[in-house]
């Protein structure tokens, strides 16, 4: 049996999904991973054939441990990451050891914000950027912006919302950026521009340079604390060519980083200046999005990333078209989750085709600072945006989280 290693995975979500969908196409599928629970409950995860725990932030263990299961004698068709600190390893191992083509090169540059601005420095869709080198030099950087707030900052390797503060004056900006120093001290600080318009994300597949655009997803911002996409709409009549300008910047990113073999998602937002890149990630986006396409178009994009990897063509004909609304939950106070009812009521709602919960009883849940800290998701499905907005909104309300004070 042919195998496909996975480096690294979350328990649910697009990384999982990938190892259902190699699971499916009948291959052994050989998990490496440092999270204990994979092993400890391993009947919860039955699409894992094979578990090999190690220290993932230890490249030479990784290695070794590769090493010996080549020389168990299987016959790895490629290795794959869904998650950002693992993927260009991952793409590396496949093109040395499994001759596939991958584009190796754009993975670096997109795992690190600071080298993406640079990198696409001149280029209209690239906001205004600044980095901060060092929190001694934080003042004089501060007086040269003092006219440019509201601004962003960053740590170069967030993902996910985390380490991404938004600031208004030069006191919010000196705190944001001893929060994120306190965090890494070594860490370099990318300080953008604040961007106002409709945000979307563009899923990308690149095969042999032709460019596929596998789904076109508007996102609601909750801004709180953080900026956290609580709500994704697919509207199958929605294409590149209907939002003005978007196909030809999209066209002209990915022709920039030169990506001839490969996936990514693109965050895209529109602004009185013309289409501006949020961020670019040289995978498919987390959480629900491989079940939401599923839903719309009938094709597992997992598992098209998949038949990429191992060399084969991805096929995103679609299947059929469907409106599709996803709504995430998060809690407004901090607590200790006792129960969360109305998750069954929510799934007989009309256009409910989804409830998933990640909460566990006994957890501390907080309002959300990052996108791991959205704790459950409704998906629906109708024959148009709105409506399946609805019934998204309309399943959710079914839910309650009830929460002891902490």
């Amino acid at each position: 049996m042919n195998s496909i290693v996975f480096l690294g995975t979350n328990k649910t979500g697009s990384s999982y999904e990938g190892i259902k969908a190699a699971k499916r196409l009948g291959y052994e599928t050989i998990l490496l991973t440092n999270r204990t629970i994979f092993v400890e409950e391993r009947e919860d995860y039955q699409e894992i054939d094979d578990v090999r725990l190690l220290n993932m932030s230890d490249t030479d263990e990784i290695l070794s441990a590769i090493t010996d299961i080549i020389e168990e004698g299987k016959k790895i068709v490629c290795f794959i990451s869904f998650l950002d600190e693992y993927i260009y390893l991952a793409a590396l191992l496949t093109n040395s050891l499994c001759h596939t083509l991958l584009t190796l090169e754009p993975l670096e540059l997109m795992t690190d914000k600071i080298l993406t601005r640079r990198y696409l420095a001149g280029k209209d869709y690239n906001p205004f950027y600044q980095v901060l080198g060092s929190i001694e030099n934080a003042d004089y950087v501060m007086e040269e912006l003092k006219d440019q707030f509201p601004l962003i900052i960053k740590s170069p390797q967030s993902n996910g919302s985390k380490d991404v503060i938004l600031v208004e004056n030069v006191w919010e900006c000196m705190k944001g950026v001893k929060q994120l120093h306190r965090k890494n001290s070594k860490s370099k600080i990318l300080v953008e521009e604040y961007l106002e318009g409709p945000q979307y994300l563009i899923e990308i597949v690149v095969y042999q340079s032709t460019i596929m655009v596998a789904a076109i997803v508007e996102q609601e911002v909750t801004k709180g604390e953080r900026f956290i996409i609580t709500g994704y709409s697919i509207c199958p009549e929605l294409h590149l060519e209907q939002l003005p300008g978007l196909k030809e910047t999209v066209l002209s990113i990915i022709e920039d980083f030169q990506i001839r073999n490969g996936t990514c998602h693109l965050e895209m937002k529109l602004t009185n200046k013309g289409w501006k890149l949020i961020e670019i990630n040289p995978r498919m986006a987390g959480g629900a999005m491989n079940r939401m396409i599923e839903e719309a178009f009938g094709y597992n994009l997992a598992e098209q990333t998949i038949r990429l990897f191992s060399g084969l063509e991805p096929d995103l004909r679609k299947k059929h078209n469907k409106a599709i609304y996803t709504h995430y939950l998060i809690v407004g106070t901090v607590g200790k989750l006792l129960k969360v009812s109305g998750c069954d009521s929510a799934k007989e709602q009309t256009g409910v085709v989804e409830v998933s919960m990640k909460a566990e009883y006994g957890q501390l849940v907080i309002p959300p600072r990052s996108m791991g800290q959205r704790y459950g998701y409704v998906i629906a499905s109708a024959d148009s945006k709105d409506r399946a907005r609805e019934c998204a909104l309309n399943g959710a309300k079914q839910i309650q989280f009830y929460l002891q004070p902490v």
